[in-house]
C-alpha cells in the first residue's frame, strides 16, 4: 500500500482516505463528548453545533471561502479579507475554534459582505453539504491546515483551492511515516500556495508541489489593521503608572513556561532599581487566565484583571496595580503600547514561539527563550536589525531584561530596530491578492 501513498489521488491514497473517514465516523461520539467536556469551562464550544455538520449560515453563492483555524490565523488573514472586500468579493470566513469565530465577528461583524461561522467537520458528507449550500468561488486556507475531506470535496466540486500565509516548518515535515507522507501529499492539491520566504518555497517543492504554483509574498501579519482606539486606550492605561516605571509585557505565554516566567518576574523585582517594575501579562489561551491570576495573587502581586475594568473606553487601572492581566481576546494592540519590552511565549518550551510581528509593528522590541523555530523566518532578520533577541534559558532572559531596563539608551536602540524591521515587511496582502487573481476571477 505504501507505493503512491504520497500522491493524494492514487488508488492507495484513496483507500487510506476511505479508512480514515470510517475511523472519523466511528470516533464521532467521542469527539462530541470531548466538546461537551470542554464546554464545562468554555460554553462556546457547544454553540453553533450545526455549523460542524455543514448547516448554519452559508452566505451568498460565489463568495470566497476563507478558512482560518483559530484566533491567530483569523488575525493573520484579516488584511487579505479587507483586500478581498475592496476588490468587490463577498467572504465566507470560517474558524475551527470559538476564539477564532469571536475574533472574526469582532473584526468584521458590521460588514454585511462577510459571513462568519464555524468550519464544517472534516467528514466527507458534511463538507459536501456545506459546499452545495455555500457554492464558493474559491477556498483560501490559512497557514498550515490540511483537511483531506475539505480539499477533496473542493476538487470534486471544481472549487479552486489556495493556501495563504503558508507556514510549512521543517518540524512539520519530520516523521515521514506512511500516514504522515499521505497527509503531506495533500499539499499537491492546492492550485496556489502563497508563502513567506524562499526557504518555505523549497519545502513545498520537496513535497512535490509544482514550482509554478508557489508564490513568495511575505508575511500577512505585518499588514494587520491596528485600531487607533486600542492604541490610545493602552497609552491611557499606561499613564496610570509612574512615567519612569519600566513595563514588561508577557505575551502569549503557555502553561508549561508560566512558572518560570513568574519566577523571572519575582527575580527582576528583587533587583536594585527594578522594584517598581510593572507587568502586563496576556496568556495565550483563555483557559489559562484564572490560573495565571491565582499564581500572581498567591505570589503577592497586586493585580487588575481586564475583565473587571469594564468598557475599554472607560477602563481605569486601580491605584497600586502592579500587574494588569489581559484576560480578554482581540485586545493585544491595547497591551503592546503599554510595554517598553515584550516577551513572547511558547519559547521557553519546545513549541517554536508565537507571533512577534504584532509587537514589532508597534515598535516594541521583543525577547524570547531559545525555541523560535516557528518564527525563525522573522526572528533572524529582526535580530540582525537589532529589534529582537533569543536567549538560551530563563536565567539569561532575566539578565538581558534587567540590562535593558538599566540602560534605557540600549532599549531605545532596540525599539528603533523593531520599528525599522517592521517597516520593511509590509505589502504581503496586496502581493497575495495579486497571486490569487487568476483563481478568483472578476
Amino acid at each position: 500500500m505504501a507505493a503512491g501513498i504520497d500522491d493524494p489521488l492514487s488508488p492507495a491514497a484513496r483507500l487510506m482516505y476511505a479508512a480514515l473517514q470510517l475511523l472519523a465516523h466511528l470516533a464521532l461520539p467521542l469527539l462530541l463528548l470531548a466538546l461537551v467536556w470542554r464546554a464545562r469551562k468554555e460554553p462556546a464550544h457547544l454553540a453553533h453545533l450545526s455549523h460542524r455538520f455543514g448547516l448554519g449560515p452559508a452566505g451568498p453563492g460565489g463568495a470566497i471561502w476563507v478558512y482560518a483555524a483559530s484566533l491567530g490565523e483569523t488575525r493573520a488573514v484579516s488584511p487579505l479579507v479587507r483586500r478581498l472586500l475592496e476588490a468587490g468579493h463577498h467572504v465566507l470566513l470560517t474558524s475551527q475554534s470559538p476564539a477564532g469565530l469571536a475574533e472574526a465577528r469582532r473584526l468584521f461583524g458590521t460588514e454585511p459582505r462577510v459571513t462568519a461561522r464555524h468550519v464544517p467537520a472534516d467528514l466527507d458528507w458534511a463538507v459536501r453539504l456545506f459546499l452545495a449550500r455555500a457554492r464558493p468561488r474559491a477556498l483560501l486556507v490559512a497557514e498550515i491546515e490540511l483537511w483531506p475531506a475539505m480539499l477533496r470535496g473542493c476538487r470534486r466540486a471544481g472549487v479552486p483551492v489556495a493556501m495563504v500565509n503558508g507556514n510549512l516548518l521543517d518540524q512539520s515535515m519530520q516523521g515521514r511515516g506512511r500516514l504522515r507522507r499521505w497527509l503531506l501529499g495533500h499539499y499537491r492539491l492546492f492550485d496556489r500556495i502563497c508563502t513567506r520566504t524562499e526557504a518555505y518555497r523549497s519545502r513545498y517543492q520537496s513535497l512535490g508541489v509544482e514550482p509554478s504554483r508557489i508564490a513568495v509574498v511575505g508575511e500577512l501579519k505585518y499588514d494587520q489593521w491596528i485600531d487607533p482606539a486600542q492604541v490610545a486606550a493602552g497609552q491611557r492605561l499606561r499613564a496610570a503608572w509612574p512615567a519612569d516605571a519600566p513595563v514588561l509585557m508577557i505575551a502569549s505565554s503557555v502553561k508549561d513556561e508560566e512558572p518560570a516566567l513568574l519566577a523571572l518576574v519575582q527575580a527582576l523585582r528583587a533587583r536594585p532599581g527594578l522594584e517598581g517594575l510593572r507587568l502586563v501579562w496576556a496568556p495565550r489561551s483563555p483557559q489559562r487566565f484564572d490560573a495565571v491570576a491565582r499564581a500572581l495573587t498567591e505570589a503577592g502581586f497586586a493585580i487588575a484583571r481586564r475583565s473587571a475594568l469594564g468598557p475599554l473606553g472607560a477602563a481605569e487601572l486601580p491605584a497600586g496595580t502592579q500587574v494588569l492581566l489581559g484576560d480578554s481576546t482581540g485586545e493585544m494592540n491595547v497591551w503592546y503600547p503599554m510595554a517598553d519590552l515584550v516577551f513572547v511565549g511558547a519559547s521557553l518550551t519546545d513549541d517554536g514561539g508565537h507571533n512577534i510581528m504584532e509587537p514589532m509593528a508597534l515598535g516594541r522590541p521583543v525577547v524570547m527563550g531559545p525555541s523560535i523555530y516557528g518564527i525563525a523566518f522573522a526572528a533572524e532578520p529582526a535580530a540582525a536589525m537589532g529589534g529582537f533577541a533569543s536567549l538560551p534559558d530563563a536565567a539569561a532572559l532575566e539578565a538581558r531584561i534587567a540590562a535593558l531596563f538599566a540602560d534605557r539608551a540600549a532599549l531605545a536602540r532596540m525599539a528603533a530596530g523593531a520599528r525599522a524591521f517592521a517597516a520593511t515587511q509590509t505589502g504581503a496582502a496586496t502581493r497575495t491578492l495579486d497571486a490569487l487573481r487568476p483563481l478568483l476571477g472578476p
